[in-house]
């Protein structure tokens, strides 16, 4: 005889999924910015951080169990890996040949970088759509819930880049740098739409920052301080633009069933999903 697992009932998240996904965030911010409060050293700072994302998202994907199967596996109904791979390596070596192309070659590695980059995936990633994208997709009752998702975190991603401009950026480098995060952030939640696996994007995102951390002489602790001239930005933030759009073709109409399916599958709901939208 079969025993019935008993399930909580998230009513926020029934009645409000966007106020739900906006304080899943802000929880995620609050705690992973505990080691920025204890005056850490900066590799440690970055490391902890790290660790607390992991953390955190145990202990969200333990919140919604049974629910929920889990956001580190990518789901055996995923396809088209290759495409979202062949996306990054675009915007990898698209964005390093544009600097190269407008600054010269440059190459610093650090420990300190590798610790900055390792913590931008896990750090940036949990708050902006590791834990959003799953509430989204399980409790948002629109059939254009993926846009809506996709509306909402490269915004909001670019918005926060934008504030680097407080930290030390010049307006220019900061609504550049808040243009190009808002593209790159489409190709990170395609890569978590297509695959159910948040890893996959961290892996894109640290990878990357790390990238620019080493090769880009205008960045200091992840921030544009120095002006590029016109001829060296404009490529660099159009390769961006174009990753993004990218993403949005991995993302396009045809492939929805298939995102709904892997998001149903991933919430143990396909039955569910399936009659609702009859």
């Amino acid at each position: 005889m079969k025993t019935e697992v008993k399930t909580r009932k998230h009513t926020l998240c029934e009645k409000a999924p966007l106020l739900a996904m906006f304080l899943a965030a802000v929880l995620a911010l609050l705690f992973l910015s505990i080691p920025g409060l204890l005056g850490l050293p900066k590799v440690a700072e970055s490391l902890a951080s790290s660790v607390l994302a992991v953390l955190f998202m145990i202990a969200f994907t333990r919140w919604f169990a049974p629910e929920i199967k889990g956001v580190f596996k990518t789901s055996h109904l995923a396809t088209g890996l290759a495409f979202v791979w062949l996306a990054f390596a675009f915007n990898f070596f698209g964005s390093y040949f544009a600097g190269l192309a407008g600054s010269g070659f440059y190459f610093k590695p650090t420990v300190e970088a590798l610790a900055m980059a390792i913590a931008a995936g896990f750090y940036e990633e949990t708050i902006f759509r590791g834990v959003t994208v799953p509430i989204g997709m399980r409790y948002l009752k629109s059939e254009k819930r993926v846009g809506i998702l996709v509306l909402i975190s490269a915004l909001v991603f670019g918005l926060m880049h934008i504030g680097n401009i407080v930290n030390g950026a010049s307006v220019q480098m900061g609504i550049a740098q808040g243009i190009a995060t808002t593209f790159g952030g489409i190709l990170f939640i395609a890569a978590y739409l297509r695959t159910g696996n948040i890893l996959i994007p961290i892996f894109m995102h640290g990878i990357y920052d790390y990238m620019c951390f080493v090769t880009d002489p205008t960045l200091e602790s992840g921030i544009m301080v120095n002006d590029l001239t016109a001829s060296a930005l404009i490529p660099a933030v159009l390769v961006e633009v174009i990753a993004g759009i990218w993403g949005l073709y991995l993302l396009r109409p045809a492939k929805r069933a298939e995102i709904h399916a892997i998001w149903d599958d991933k919430w143990s709901v396909n039955n569910e999903r399936a009659q609702a939208e009859q």
